[in-house]
This record gives structure tokens, C-alpha cells and sequence, in this order.
């Protein structure tokens, strides 16, 4: 059987409060973003209809028309997500979450060891279960921590635990290199890009419909 030491679930314990803050991070970026798109696309839908009411001549109504109907679907997909996705009660729970396993980290010493694991098992029991792309950053965290890019992460871990002789550091350094293995890094950066991508054309697209208007 394992045994668990104060570092060791010390150890745990912050990845876990890592993965937690890089959870709130996305949630209160997805809140805003959801927030900034339905009022973005309602300013929108306004501005198309004053153009078309004011400069006929120089703005398409018909292909604006058509658009708006595009943007009205859209901003019901984000008020249905918004509703859904519940982003003020899980940043709530999150927040909660990790400052429970704040002052588990503050209040753990060798003499109350057990009770501690076992209060922070009863948090972890509550807690909403992170997604990947939220340990994917906390990696990238321990990464810059111990000096490795985590796009070339098996040579600087090799390279790493040949210029150190601290057995805990070279444990870790494992440790590090089969969550970047079992994570699929490279994989994860593409959601990450992509998922930018999309932002930016959801934030772009209703001003290139605006020029495509006018262009016509």
C-alpha cells in the first residue's frame, strides 16, 4: 500500500487547488465571453437596421435582412448556453473549492495528517471534476516551474534529471513527464488555438457582414 506523507499530499493537494484556479480562469472567461456576445450581437442587429433605414441606397437591406435572421439564431444559442452552462453557480462552487483546499495546505502538518486527507477527500467529493484542457495549463504551470518546454518535454526532463541529484526533484520530473504523456499536449494546444480561433471570428464576423453590405 502507498504511503501518503505530508509532502506527498501536500504535493496533491496543489495540483489539485492549480487545476481548480485554471478551471475559474476558463469559466469566468467563457461567463464574460457569453455576456460580451449577447450584447455585442444585440448592438449589432440594431446598427443593421438603422444603416438599412437610413442609407438604403449604399447598404444591401436584403443581404442584412438575411444576416440578422443568422445573428437572432446565434444569440438564442448563447442565451440557451448562458442559461445551461450556469457559469455564477460554478464559479461560486470553484471559488469555494479552492479556498477549502487553501487552508487544508495552510493548517497540514505530520500530526494531523489522516484527518486532513480525509477533509480533503470530502472536498474533492463535492468539487466539480476539472476538464482537460484545465490540467493541460496547470501543466504548463509545473513546466515553466521546473524550466521545460512542454512542446519538447522528454528531452528537457531527460536532460534535467542528468544535471540534478535530488532524488525529490527527479521524482517529480517523472511525475511530469507521464502527465505530459498521458495528456496529449500538442492535441491540447489545438483545442486551445482553435477554440481562440473561434472566438475571434465570432467577434469579427458581424463587422465583415457589415462591410460585405455596403461592398454590395
Amino acid at each position: 500500500m502507498e504511503e501518503y506523507t505530508r509532502d506527498k499530499i501536500y504535493d496533491i493537494m496543489n495540483v489539485t487547488q492549480c487545476n481548480q484556479a485554471n478551471m475559474l480562469k476558463r469559466l469566468d472567461k467563457n461567463s464574460k465571453f457569453s455576456s460580451f456576445v449577447l450584447i455585442y450581437y444585440s448592438i449589432v442587429l440594431i446598427i443593421y437596421s438603422l444603416t438599412s433605414l437610413y442609407f438604403p441606397k449604399y447598404y444591401d437591406e436584403i443581404l442584412s435582412g438575411y444576416f440578422s435572421i443568422i445573428i437572432s439564431v446565434v444569440i438564442l444559442a448563447f442565451s440557451i448556453i448562458n442559461g445551461n452552462s450556469k457559469y455564477s453557480e460554478r464559479i461560486k462552487a470553484t471559488e469555494s473549492t479552492l479556498n477549502a483546499i487553501k487552508v487544508l495546505k495552510r493548517e497540514l502538518t505530520d500530526e494531523n495528517l489522516s484527518d486532513k486527507k480525509s477533509e480533503y477527500n470530502e472536498v474533492i467529493d463535492r468539487m466539480e471534476y476539472r476538464a482537460e484542457v484545465d490540467f493541460f495549463n496547470t501543466l504548463k504551470q509545473r513546466c515553466k516551474e521546473y524550466n521545460i518546454r512542454w512542446y519538447c518535454y522528454k528531452n528537457d526532463i531527460i536532460e534535467a534529471k542528468r544535471c540534478t541529484l535530488e532524488k525529490e526533484r527527479v521524482r517529480q520530473l517523472d511525475k511530469l513527464n507521464n502527465y505530459l504523456s498521458e495528456n496529449n499536449p500538442f492535441l491540447q494546444q489545438i483545442k486551445v488555438v482553435c477554440i481562440n480561433i473561434l472566438y475571434g471570428v465570432i467577434v469579427l464576423m458581424p463587422i465583415l457582414i457589415f462591410i460585405i453590405c455596403f461592398l454590395i
